[in-house]
């Protein structure tokens, strides 16, 4: 169970991430919110992480980008509130993200720092990387990697 908790953290960082990235795309494409489609996390997933285009993203590429991080911490002092959180557009398109200032802020100060959330991305990392080989690919990805994507 402990597990599944640490990737399902780890994951809601990933969804976060995509989900802000996907944003903007959603918007200009003029596409509703209407959740996640079969194969959306892992397409988005790679889409942000996967630099050098292999189908497969490492921890190296993961850690090398923080969009979700950088978008939520509105005025770029290194940490996300609660209030920078409720601010970003995808925490109202998903709602079930909730929490996860409250999940990633080990030290309990009340926001995230770069440095806490980069902890919870290794760990569900190093948990999605099944055969160990340091890349995840589109059959590590799991439901429970996607973390809060809602299910269809």
């Amino acid at each position: 169970m402990m597990i599944h908790r640490v990737v399902a953290i780890a994951g809601l960082a990933a969804v976060l991430a995509a989900s802000l990235a996907a944003a903007d795309a959603q918007k200009s494409q003029g596409a509703q919110g209407q959740g996640w489609k079969k194969g959306q996390g892992w397409d988005l997933f790679v889409a942000v992480y996967d630099t050098n285009k292999d189908a497969k993203v490492t921890k190296e590429e993961l850690l090398a980008k923080q969009p979700g991080f950088d978008r939520a911490d509105a005025n770029h002092d290194g940490f996300v509130t609660e209030s920078e959180y409720d601010a970003v557009p995808a925490s109202k398109n998903y709602p079930n993200l909730k929490g996860w200032i409250a999940r990633f802020d080990q030290n309990k100060d009340g926001k995230v720092s770069l440095e806490e959330w980069n902890a919870q991305r290794i760990k569900g990392f190093e948990m999605a990387d099944k055969n160990k080989d340091g890349a995840i690919e589109k059959g590590e990805f799991t439901p429970e990697l996607a973390g809060s994507a809602p299910k269809n």
